[in-house]
């Protein structure tokens, strides 16, 4: 709902601020079905009923699942959003968040939608239903389903995010091998968190285990217990005491007590990644948690890495032997053929001539294949019209590039010809397939897939119906297209990769709990059973090797983070025995520790699906709690029978209807007239597509009141926005207790156009219509002695500004603003002279801004704003002052001043005071400076600030209990200057004539401040601290302080 509350904004501080900002844009348009559950509307489009059907069973069984552990019946269905891929998901409306390549699904409490992409892998996609089912009840029991039941009722209680996100992942994967080992590394390698720190820190993988300790300790029904007791108390640390008897520090205590007795046990001959291989990154070193998908170079000289060392992804080249940096190849998420690297399923892949590089990337509209030459950077774009792309690998034989593009319900492997410039399907079925791998003669394609026994893809039932669970290796004739199954257990295989100089495969295993390498041979009349080279403690992928097997690069995790490690000669590595870990052993011996709630062996869903799913959706121990929905004694919400047909939903054509969001109040700050606030009423349809707001502040009549009405369409790739206001301003006359009141008011209409050609850039249009009201009330009583004021002067004003702008922006955000990119912003605002005053000037902004990033903590950011207006009734620019400003107060020009601006505007004998308020633009921020210390109708600002960590983490006991985190601290300095005849830099006497005698005698347009602030976000704003000394000839004057909210520059 952000779109109309920066309307809001707009309208209270200036007519046209300068305005930034990423774009969410619809490349297509949807159109939208669904289904209805006795629990779920489940919402689709182009036809893809079978992935909503799909959905609809995960989604029922999910809800049994979840809402037997909160003890706990959805009092509102729950609307469902499915996106045919993440490409598609980051088009959507429902939030207005951008979606990034890290977020698997999103459930919002507007309406409680849960919102999620298919990505081609059928267990990701079941987890993502389940784990965002699970906030959705969260949300229906402790927030009763919607925003506005939060702000009616007042409801206090926050639940953590580790206790949320936590529960979510254990109920949606209970415990895997991945979980494991991120568990095992913190248990052996780090200090443990406390719980409290689980709030900043392992909040998902760290609050899943707290809640797998809970269970298996004081049993599954404890889950609802703490969530039923964190509602009756209102405090998260209390719901948790009242129900497991314990603190958060008594807990902590407990928790790392299981965690040693858990993970110590598996240090017993497994060797640590540094003992048996050798580091060639660190990312304790360079602040940064991710060094994954290395490529290495055929020669086996250079190695290819996606790393966030600058804090998003990078393409960089480094020295295979030392893991020194060559060079950065690709700045990620800063360009548009460029958005993001496909760093969840990443795949980098050389050309057999060493020269080049192949890379996956959303690219705008559509995913594409980049071929990059390593030497110069040239690079060449090859567009595909699938859904999504992902993990290229080049051909040894150097001109086909294998890839998986998944389109619709399923992802394949492709193969795209460099010479033809056509793509061949070499897999076409429903199964999830990945990671492709040549072998050296580019004859055949080791991948990766969950299709299990049915190797041809014969499979011809509901996808729901069969064991996705687990992935094998498999190998494809990419002539004949024949598949060949390799690896056949009851674990988890992936990441092949396949030798050059023996007919064999490498690949990755969690076999016995922790991922290691294993090797198969494939040579005829030889075994293939395969064995391990690696014992690893914590886990490791994505294997690379050399053009002569020499040499073997892989991804490692280990204290907290992933790094590259080289194996010297793996193919003459012996093999290694692993044991099974604590995690395997009990999950075969003792039921009643940790229950897997996983259908994580479904084979029987084939041969036996037609006696029901309750004996498998639990593990043993646990059937009862998923007894069938005819033994419990809660109603559907909607009767089953009537919304199928032959064993298939049936499908309805969505239609536009609009519910209730929000009913709730704002604040408001201007420049001029300070703070007022408004109830404000938002309605939306379900697909955010069409939003209306509407606010108010009525005083008893229309004409002495605020309001306004919005409107937004934002179903196609151009934005409209639609506004009618008014408002209404009253400030006295000869003082404070005087009997005479000025009042002006400003009522009109808006519209606005944004059209976005990329996230990046994008151009706005706008037209409004102004009518002002300018009167002179006085207090009077008439004859019946009833006091009340009357009219004695007025005027009125009414004027059209079409505005253009083109804005580009690819900055990147942390905690409290941009660290790192470039912003531009150049507004050309229009005056036509039409209206009773008819006002006649053009104004032409240009705002840039560059961040650069020093590290992962430092930034130094570069402001730079020009304006200029023309014209007979040119605007002005009034220099000086805070945005949002709360109060603050200190010296200027070397005495006290408490005001927050020169008095000049809200001065009845002020020739201009409706230009001044309504028609003028304020050049912000120059700390120490009141507003409108300097103006002009031409006017220059320049900031300077370096950004750096102040307090990581601050917790107060007194007065309140109250927690503060990533608390940022700055040092600025601002230049700035507006003038109307340039003859103000060098001629005295023209600044006295334009603003008085009474000013010092160095005065000229120029200030210039320096100060030094702190920057704390409180979660629904960020709130600025700020010092700042004016300079003058002597030195620096005292200095000003400045409390404000709002946005960071």
């Amino acid at each position: 709902m952000k779109s109309y509350i920066v309307i809001i904004l707009f309208l209270c501080t200036g007519l046209s601020a300068q305005s930034f900002g990423q774009n969410k844009v619809q490349y297509r348009n949807f159109n939208w079905n669904f289904i209805q559950t006795p629990h779920f509307d489940i919402y689709y489009y182009s036809g893809e009923l079978n992935l909503a059907e799909f959905t609809a069973t995960e989604a029922e069984d999910a809800y049994e699942q979840i809402s037997k552990h909160l003890l706990w019946d959805l009092k509102k269905r729950v609307s469902i959003l499915i996106y045919n891929s993440h490409n598609d998901f980051q088009q959507t409306n429902v939030v207005q968040n951008y979606m990034s390549e890290g977020i698997g699904g999103v459930t919002e409490l507007f309406k409680n939608r849960v919102i999620f992409p298919f990505s081609g892998d059928y267990e990701q996609f079941r987890h993502v239903i389940h784990h965002e089912l699970v906030h959705a009840l969260i949300n229906d029991m402790v927030y009763g389903g919607s925003m506005q039941h939060v702000v009616s009722s007042r409801t206090r209680i926050r639940v953590p995010i580790w206790s949320n996100e936590g529960l979510a992942e254990f109920l949606s994967s209970n415990w895997d091998t991945k979980a494991d080992m991120v568990l095992r590394d913190i248990a052996i390698h780090e200090r443990m968190p406390t719980v409290k720190e689980l709030n900043y820190f392992m909040a998902y993988k760290g609050g899943q285990s707290l809640w797998r300790f809970i269970a298996g300790k004081y049993g599954r029904e404890k889950i609802g217990d703490v969530f039923r007791s964190m509602k009756f108390t209102q405090n998260a640390e209390q719901g948790y005491q009242h129900a497991l008897g314990m603190n958060y520090d008594e807990l902590t205590v407990q928790w790392h007590k299981y965690l040693k007795k858990e993970y110590w046990p598996d240090v017993k001959d497994r060797d640590p990644l540094e003992d048996m291989s050798e580091k060639l990154t660190d990312h304790k070193k360079a602040k940064n948690f991710y060094n994954v998908s290395p490529a290495l170079s055929p020669d086996g000289s250079m190695v290819a890495v996606l790393s966030d060392q600058s804090g998003y992804f990078d393409i960089l080249i480094l020295d295979a032997m030392t893991g020194k940096k060559i060079k950065r190849l690709i700045k990620g998420n800063r360009s548009v053929d460029f958005e993001e690297l496909k760093w969840l399923q990443p795949g980098l892949s050389w050309s057999p001539d060493n020269d080049k590089i192949v890379v996956a990337t959303k690219a705008g509209k559509r995913d594409a294949l980049h071929v990059i030459n390593v030497d110069t950077g040239k690079r060449e774009k090859i567009s595909m019209d699938l859904d999504g792309v992902f993990s290229a690998a080049w051909s040894p034989v150097g001109e086909k590039i294998a890839f998986v593009g998944s389109q619709g319900n399923a992802s394949d492997i492709y193969v795209y010809d460099l010479e033809t410039g056509t793509n061949k399907k070499i897999t076409d079925d429903i199964y999830s397939d990945s990671y492709p791998a040549w072998n050296k003669n580019g004859s055949k394609i080791a991948f990766v897939s969950d299709r299990g026994e049915f190797v041809s893809g014969e499979f011809s039932r509901r996808m729901s119906e069969f064991d996705y669970s687990q992935t094998d290796i498999y190998i494809a004739d990419v002539q004949s297209r024949e598949i060949m199954r390799i690896t056949d257990t009851e674990h988890n295989e992936s990441h092949p990769v396949w030798a050059h100089t023996k007919n064999a495969l490498l690949y990755t295993s969690d076999h016995q709990g922790v991922w290691n390498l294993y090797v198969q041979s494939l040579e005829e009349g030889k075994s293939h059973q395969s064995y391990a080279i690696s014992n690893v403690l914590t886990g490791l992928q994505q294997p690379t090797l050399s053009g002569n097997d020499d040499l073997l690069i892989f991804a490692g995790y280990a204290n907290t983070g992933w790094d590259l490690y080289s194996m010297a000669n793996p193919l003459e590595q012996s093999q290694k025995k692993v044991a099974p870990t604590q995690y395997v052993l009990n999950s075969d011996t003792d039921d009643e520790k940790i229950a897997d709630l996983r259908r994580h062996k479904r084979s029987d869903r084939v041969s036996d699906y037609s006696k029901g799913y309750s004996n498998w959706i639990f593990a043993r121990g646990y059937e009862y709690l998923n007894s069938s929905s005819d033994d419990q004694d809660s109603q559907e919400l909607v009767s089953v029978d009537s919304t199928k047909v032959d064993g298939h939903y049936i499908p309805k054509t969505y239609k536009t209807r609009f519910t209730l969001d929000l009913i709730s109040g704002n604040l408001m700050i201007s420049n001029v007239f300070g703070a007022s606030g408004m109830t404000y009423f938002s309605f939306s349809d379900i697909l955010g597509d069409h939003q209306i707001a509407f606010g108010t502040e009525m005083v008893l009549t229309l004409e002495n009141s605020d309001y306004f009405f919005y409107y937004g369409y934002l179903k196609n790739q151009k934005d409209y926005h639609f506004v009618a206001f008014q408002n209404a301003n009253f400030f006295p006359i000869g003082g404070v207790n005087t009997n005479t009141l000025a009042r002006l008011r400003h009522y009109g209409l808006q519209g606005f156009l944004s059209h976005p050609f990329s996230k990046f850039q994008r151009m706005d249009f706008g037209f409004s219509w102004h009518n002002i009201n300018y009167s002179i009330l006085t207090l009077e009583q008439d004859d019946f002695g009833q006091w009340s004021y009357e009219t004695q002067n007025e005027q009125r004003y009414s004027t059209i500004l079409p505005t253009a702008s083109w804005v580009y922006d690819n900055s990147i955000f942390g905690f409290t603003g941009p660290i790192d990119g470039f912003r531009h912003n150049t507004t050309l605002t229009v005056s036509p002279g039409f209206g009773t005053d008819k006002l006649d000037f053009k104004t032409l902004k240009m705002d840039t801004r560059k961040y650069w990033r020093f590290g992962r903590d430092y930034t130094v950011a570069v402001r730079g704003f020009l304006g200029k207006s023309f014209g007979s009734d040119e605007q002005m620019f009034f220099l000086g002052g805070m945005p949002y400003l709360l109060f603050g107060g200190g010296e200027t020009d070397g005495n006290q001043d408490d005001g927050y601006y020169r008095d000049v505007i809200l001065d009845t004998s002020n020739a201009s005071l409706i230009h001044d308020i309504y028609f003028t633009e304020y050049v912000l921020p120059l700390r120490g400076a009141r507003f409108a210390e300097r103006f002009g109708s031409n006017t220059a600002l320049f900031n300077f600030e370096i950004r750096f960590p102040f307090i990581n983490y601050l917790a107060l006991g007194f007065p309140l209990k109250v927690i503060f985190g990533n608390i940022r601290g700055h040092a600025f300095m601002d230049i700035g200057a507006a003038w109307d005849d340039s003859g103000e830099f060098s001629d005295y006497n023209l600044m006295v004539d334009k603003y008085g005698s009474n000013i010092p005698s160095y005065m000229t347009p120029w200030v210039t401040t320096v100060g030094f602030g702190t920057k704390i976000n409180l979660g629904y704003f960020l709130l600025k601290i700020e010092s700042a000394w004016d300079k003058n000839p002597d030195g620096f004057g005292k200095p000003q302080w400045y409390f404000s909210l709002g946005p960071d520059w």
